[in-house]
C-alpha cells in the first residue's frame, strides 16, 4: 500500500513539472535608441532580440514625447516574428522635442493571437518601459535606454 502511494505521489509530481514548464524558453530583451537629429527632432526606436525564434503580438503606449504645449506618439500593435540571434526593430517614431520635456514610451509583448484579426486580449509575456524627464539644459540625449530589459517568454516551436 505504501508502495502504490509513493508511485502514486511521484507520477504526480513528474506530471505537475511537465505542465509547469514551458516545452522552450527564449530570453528575450528590448531597449531604446534615442537620437537627436536636425531641426530638434528626437527619434526614438525600439529594438528586440531573442536567444531563440519568438512570434508575438507587440503594443506600443506611453505618452511619447511631450513638453509644454506639445504632446506626440504613435501607438500601435502589429504581430511580430524575431529570429535567432539577430536584433530587430518593430517601431520607430520621432519628433520635435524642444526641453524640457518627457519621454515616455513602452512596449508590451503578448502571446501571438490564433486569429490575427481576433481583438480577443492575449496572455502578456512582458513589458518593457522607456522613461525619462528630459531637463531644459540637454542638448544630446543620454544612452539611459541603452540598458537592455529581458523577460523570458515562449519560444516558438516548428
Amino acid at each position: 500500500m505504501l508502495n502504490r502511494m509513493v508511485v502514486a505521489l511521484a507520477v504526480l509530481v513528474s506530471l505537475t513539472a511537465s505542465f509547469s514548464v514551458p516545452a522552450k524558453a527564449a530570453k528575450l530583451c528590448g531597449w531604446m535608441v534615442e537620437t537627436e537629429e536636425e531641426n530638434d527632432v528626437r527619434k526614438l526606436t525600439i529594438f528586440l532580440s531573442a536567444d531563440a525564434d519568438v512570434d508575438f503580438f507587440y503594443k506600443i503606449g506611453g505618452k511619447g514625447i511631450s513638453y509644454p504645449g506639445n504632446t506626440g506618439n504613435s501607438p500601435g500593435d502589429g504581430t511580430f516574428t524575431l529570429h535567432a540571434g539577430q536584433t530587430d526593430s518593430p517601431w520607430s517614431y520621432g519628433q520635435t522635442l524642444e526641453p524640457p520635456g518627457l519621454v515616455d514610451v513602452n512596449i508590451e509583448i503578448h502571446q501571438m493571437p490564433a486569429d490575427i484579426f481576433s481583438d480577443k486580449p492575449t496572455p502578456l509575456w512582458a513589458n518593457f518601459v522607456f522613461r525619462r524627464a528630459v531637463p531644459a539644459n540637454e542638448k544630446k540625449p543620454p544612452d539611459i535606454f541603452l540598458k537592455k530589459q529581458c523577460a523570458t517568454v515562449p519560444a516558438t516551436t516548428h
